[in-house]
């Protein structure tokens, strides 16, 4: 019976380490958030030897952030005790482990496995961002980002900040980031923490959509389309999501309704304008689009 029962715990153990490492990937997970943990390969889906275990104890005596974060993960992912890892990631975060105070940043910002500290949450992100950390950037420009339309249904964790929204995105995006360097495209184009720039929305824009985020090319297509009147460049951005055979399914819908418009609409106005007795017209948007292209 006892034997029956070490092998079905075994079991229960084994099947919840691969749920873990399968759903790692969510939003609100700490064990492995944005691919920060899961670096040591001591013990992957195997527990370490008493051996190792003692060694990594060791280490943190001695102030080693590598076996400080080996039993983060360890506590985390195979034992099950988040308290045991966040006491861990503390001593980290007291060490000047960026990525520490990133990943507890999250974690009270969440209440995810950790109470919900937003103000703590706040200063750790703020501290990781000082020192060049892009994924405390994004999640502090998320979280300040006043939203295009209210809703009761979500309550902002941190007041509302579109200045320091954009200093953050635009802080990340020139260290290179894409994703950021949208989110600068968008608010310049919107207007929002900053003087509202269409030229220098498409050059932020552009620049991320050149890099491989798709977020980025379906909004160039969109806004070339709808504010800047320029069709070919709709398509042309359009066209790169169309022809990605990994394109998201909203990004292909909206990729395929800019790309349709942008091919139907000139051809209809011009029919009216045939019928009008007038000349028919090619939309090429403003000046800045052609003048950044021959930069390009």
């Amino acid at each position: 019976m006892g034997g029956s029962l070490k092998r079905y715990m075994s079991g229960w153990r084994l099947f919840w380490l691969l749920c873990s490492l399968i759903f790692a990937q969510k939003r609100d997970s700490l064990s492995i958030y944005y691919g920060v943990l899961g670096k040591d390969t001591r013990f992957i889906l195997q527990k370490p030897s008493p051996q190792v275990l003692d060694s990594l104890r060791r280490g943190t005596l001695n102030g080693d952030t590598a076996a400080i974060m080996a039993l983060v993960e360890y506590y985390q992912i195979y034992e099950l005790r988040p308290d045991s890892s966040r006491r861990y990631l503390e001593l980290a975060v007291k060490k000047g482990m960026v990525e520490a105070a990133y990943l507890l940043g999250v974690a009270y910002l969440r209440g995810v496995e950790a109470p919900r500290r937003p103000q703590e949450a706040r200063r750790l992100l703020e501290e990781a961002a000082e020192k060049g950390h892009i994924l405390s950037m994004r999640v502090l420009w998320e979280e300040l980002e006043p939203p295009d339309s209210l809703s009761p249904l979500r309550k902002p964790v941190w007041p509302y900040d579109a200045r320091k929204a954009f200093f953050y995105a635009m802080k990340a995006a020139e260290m290179g980031d894409k994703v950021s360097m949208m989110a600068v495209g968008r608010y310049y184009g919107q207007g929002k923490g900053v003087a509202r720039s269409d030229s220098l929305a498409y050059v932020w824009l552009r620049r991320s959509a050149e890099r491989g985020y798709g977020p980025a090319a379906v909004l160039l297509a969109e806004w070339a389309l709808e504010r800047w009147q320029a069709p070919a460049e709709a398509r042309k951005w359009a066209a790169i999501i169309l022809n990605n055979e990994t394109s998201d399914i909203d990004l292909l819908y909206r990729a395929k309704v800019a790309d349709y418009h942008a091919e139907v609409i000139p051809r209809w106005l011009n029919y009216f304008r045939r019928s009008s007795g007038l000349a028919e017209k090619i939309w090429t948007g403003p000046a800045w689009i052609s003048a950044n292209k021959a930069h390009h």
